[in-house]
């Protein structure tokens, strides 16, 4: 199959799900192009994977103007695009732009499948869906579907739009199906297809060292979608009890200023560390090295570093939020608390840092759990054989 993926940015160090995604499916046979709406993504990653030399993948990056500075360059380089585009409207103008050269990248290469890893990046593609040639379908993942709208009402009749327009609708959950149901006339074109990972790569080690301070890790951006107040609340718990760790905090965001603000404010500078953005081998390396995984947000669609931190062994403590009880099975490999509830995730992460034998044996179930039912061959299989209905039907 020729397939076309619709991304934001890529690579980028938040997307590994659809870094593996494209790299698998090429493995597979299938001839990928990676649509980059935004630019070329990280040149580290793009060195690191190798993507100029993978067979079966290729990028395009789209240079589109946001600015009349930039306009004027795109001019030069394009002037029929701008001038048959033309509008004394300037965001009619840019948009018009943006529909010819979109349609002009997705329908001169005779792709079967066109797939739109956000539905955000759908909605604001609405003017040329309905030209495009190939059969299409959106990833439904989280933020654009569970918050936006609330915050921004006319998201909804977008997503009914874009909902009646593509020929199959990606799920990551069955809570997201839930979710996108209201704004669904035909709920026959979902599919779920759950997060995958490279159980290969996140491979635990032999034996963990033993520190006198149990190490805690999360990984997630600094919004408030991760909830990090209230981990901070169940974090500043343990202190006050005097339970001995210290919680890693790989990331970082539009709230940083916040989260130190709080760390300050709660007392917590000696019990919690901010390490930044990191690669996927240094976030190998520290998920080797720590004892618990963390994570304490208020919602998700399925967190691919739960899955990640499970196939490295690690117990994971998290709030009931999306799909993640759909993954754990509570108090077998892994402690799921209810969202918001501070004190159990702090009970629940006292039990653990007391107690290494649970963690381990926490930790080897949850990596079955990963290797039965959630390896990247199975979502890549599961991705072809929707593919292949879609074409067919």
């Amino acid at each position: 199959m020729k397939i076309a993926i619709i991304a934001n940015s890529f690579p980028e160090f938040s997307e590994t799900f659809i870094i593996n995604k494209v790299i698998f499916l090429a493995q597979a046979g299938n001839d990928v192009t990676v649509v980059s709406l935004n630019g070329g993504g990280n040149r580290a990653l793009h060195k690191l994977y190798g993507f100029n030399a993978m067979k079966g993948v290729s990028i395009v990056n789209v240079q589109l103007p946001k600015s009349v500075t930039s306009l004027l360059g795109f001019t030069i380089k394009h002037p029929l695009i701008t001038a048959t585009a033309f509008s004394m409207n300037r965001k009619q103008w840019f948009a018009a732009i943006r529909k010819k050269v979109l349609l002009g990248i997705l329908n001169n290469r005779n792709f079967d499948i066109v797939h739109f890893e956000y539905s955000g990046i759908a909605a604001s593609s609405l003017n040329i869906l309905p030209s495009l040639q190939a059969k299409l379908v959106v990833s439904c993942r989280g933020s654009a579907e569970k918050v936006k709208p609330l915050t921004e009402p006319e998201r909804i009749d977008k997503l009914k739009q874009v909902f009646a327009l593509v020929n199959g609708i990606h799920c990551v959950s069955e809570d997201m199906k839930q979710t996108i149901a209201p704004y669904c006339t035909d709920i026959s074109k979902a599919f779920v297809n759950r997060p995958a990972i490279d159980a290969s790569f996140f491979t635990p080690p032999e034996k963990r060292v033993d520190n006198n301070m149990v190490n805690i890790l999360t990984i997630g951006r600094f919004t408030f979608q991760k909830g990090y107040l209230l981990g901070l609340m169940a974090i500043k718990i343990l202190v006050n009890k005097g339970c001995p760790f210290v919680w890693n905090i790989i990331g970082d965001g539009p709230q940083m200023e916040e989260l130190v603000f709080h760390i300050h404010t709660l007392q917590l500078r000696d019990h919690v560390k901010l390490l930044g953005k990191k690669n996927k081998n240094e976030v190998n390396e520290l998920l080797a090295t720590s004892d618990i995984f963390f994570l304490s947000s208020v919602y998700e669609g399925i967190p691919n570093v739960v899955l990640e931190a499970m196939a490295m062994e690690l117990p994971v403590v998290t709030t009931k939020c999306g799909g993640v009880d759909e993954v754990i099975d509570h108090a077998k490999d892994g402690f799921i608390a209810g969202l918001y509830d501070v004190e159990t995730l702090a009970l629940l992460l006292e039990q653990l840092i007391g107690n290494k034998e649970l963690r381990i044996q926490i930790g080897k179930q949850a990596r079955k759990k990963i290797l039965d039912e959630y390896t990247l061959q199975r979502q890549v299989d599961v991705f072809q054989k929707e593919y292949r209905h879609i074409l067919a039907s």
